[in-house]
């Protein structure tokens, strides 16, 4: 009788929480609830996506062209997209829509797609016994107010597209976007930078200017410094933007290469930091980890001036690496009263200087670096400076005219010691290191939401074998034999381990069990 009571009790207590499951799920079906426990939210939108939505003034529609037979590659990135564009909807009150199109045929989608810039993806299949090539149409359009933008949606991009459908969102409605301002010279408009100038045009409304006349008056300006002095009233139209509140971020460096030899750039703008608590070393700054380029069949040739650098634990910098440094120079915190200076990006404990005025590379470092060089601590080249700063024209006869204003008490100067950071890299295993700059620029907006979800896809596995080499300051040797030896300690350990795992859970249950009978006893 007694057992017959327990088995009802214990039915019952299972249908009670079986019942609870069906109305949670019940209740999210129609409530369209998300818990997202993910790193980084990685599956929720975030506020700075909401915002481009919510403010529609008209409605938008998204059209999604899809070919109906998706292979396996695509089927989770397929559904994310799906679930992204409803996150959207949600945010979008009513004036945000979006449609599926895959047909009716094959070849009518691919023209439709066509006309607005989508492409064709090729894919090898495994497919009635044989291999064969499977074209797939898969990419998004959207429409408002009679303009078009559209993208691509490519295999394993799902941690970056929340970033890129935003920045077409923001691109086709403008009036979401941030004002800032850029300060360009010659040498910007020689260098090649398509990625870049891009992502720049999609994330704020740049304001260029020569600093001739005065800037606009924008939160933010970039500095892309060049080989030049500024003239003093473009220094001093620099320096006043500073003074009223505006946010700088600096790209500059004291070296200048024509390929055959190099030199050091004298200018004022190197003054004008120093008077902010900045000095830009002369010495260019190497890394033992860094940039190699191949040489015929087996050799490789390593290029310290070009050390590839990974970020730290600060917003802007925070998942990147593959940064590359074109001969960059090092940072300096010149230390005054009110003045607070952070690293944020660096080279590794194993450093080195090439000194000026000679700028001699010892040509056994391209071929086999040795490690006994490399013994300087971690160089800064990416830092902040923040706090009281005095103008540059203090005491000087330009503190005479009518707005001049002599200080301001919450200056803030993130700085670069490379001034060509934004250029196309000739590698693609670099090409997001100009994202440092935007980074820089929203992080001083106070936009972490858009540093977030640029940054997602930026992130390398703890995985990744060049990942673990330089986060435990690890010297390659012989890199294949090395990577040989890590790979194949990993295999053992993940062979081994779950069978132990079980051995080990098997024995514990199996005491439970000794001890249980005993005590019955």
């Amino acid at each position: 009788m007694k057992k017959a009571k327990k088995t009802s009790s214990i039915l019952s207590n299972l249908l009670i929480k079986l019942a609870i499951v069906l109305m949670i799920l019940l209740t999210g079906s129609y409530a369209k609830v998300r818990w997202d426990f993910s790193k980084n939210k990685k599956y929720s939108l975030s506020q700075v996506s909401r915002d481009a939505v919510s403010k529609l003034q008209d409605n938008m529609v998204v059209k999604l062209y899809s070919s109906k037979d998706l292979p396996a590659e695509m089927v989770a990135l397929d559904r994310y997209v799906k679930d992204l564009l409803e996150e959207y909807k949600q945010a979008g009150k009513g004036k945000f829509h979006y449609e599926f199109i895959s047909g009716p045929t094959p070849e009518e989608l691919k023209n439709k797609a066509r006309q607005y810039g989508i492409g064709v993806m090729y894919f090898r299949i495994f497919e009635n016994d044989k291999t064969t090539t499977k074209e797939v149409i898969y990419g998004l359009v959207f429409e408002y107010q009679g303009n078009f933008e559209s993208m691509n949606v490519l295999p394993k991009m799902q941690n970056q597209l929340e970033y890129a459908m935003t920045l077409k969102i923001q691109k086709i409605t403008r009036y979401t976007l941030p004002d800032i301002s850029a300060f360009v010279d010659t040498l910007y408009t020689l260098m090649p930078k398509q990625k870049y100038e891009s992502e720049l045009y999609s994330n704020y409304n740049v304001h260029f200017t020569n600093l001739v006349e005065p800037p606009a008056k924008t939160p933010v300006m970039i500095v892309h410094s060049g080989y030049d002095s500024l003239s003093v009233t473009q220094l001093y139209n620099l320096d006043q933007f500073l003074m009223q509140g505006g946010k700088l971020v600096v790209l500059a460096d004291k070296i200048f290469s024509d390929s055959e030899t190099v030199m050091e750039i004298h200018s004022n703008l190197f003054d004008f930091l120093e008077n902010n608590g900045i000095k830009i070393s002369s010495d260019i700054a190497m890394d033992i980890f860094c940039d190699s380029r191949q040489m015929g069949v087996d050799t490789n040739i390593s290029f310290p001036i070009y050390p590839v650098l990974r970020g730290t634990q600060h917003p802007i910098t925070r998942n990147m690496s593959n940064i590359i440094i074109y001969m960059g120079n090092g940072i300096i915190f010149k230390r005054k009263p009110g003045l607070k200076f952070q690293t944020i990006l660096a080279t590794s404990s194993r450093s080195a200087y090439l000194e000026g005025p000679d700028y001699q590379l010892d040509s056994r470092l391209f071929f086999n670096p040795d490690p006994d060089v490399f013994t300087n601590p971690p160089i800064p080249l990416g830092a902040i400076v923040e706090g009281r700063m005095e103008s540059y024209f203090k005491g000087k006869p330009q503190s005479q005219y009518p707005d001049f204003v002599s200080a301001v008490q919450d200056g803030k100067i993130v700085i670069f010691g490379d001034r060509e950071l934004y250029i196309d890299p000739d590698k693609p295993i670099y090409e997001n290191r100009y994202q440092l700059i935007l980074n820089a620029v929203d992080w001083l907006l106070e936009r972490n939401d858009m540093i977030n979800i640029r940054s997602r896809h930026l992130q390398d596995s703890i995985l990744d074998i060049a990942y673990y080499m330089h986060k435990n300051n690890l010297l390659w040797g012989d890199p294949a034999k090395r990577e040989r030896r890590i790979k194949t300690e990993i295999k053992i350990i993940a062979t081994l381990l779950p069978s132990l795992i079980l051995i080990a859970v098997g024995g514990i249950i199996s005491l439970n069990r000794k001890r249980a009978k005993e005590v019955i006893k």
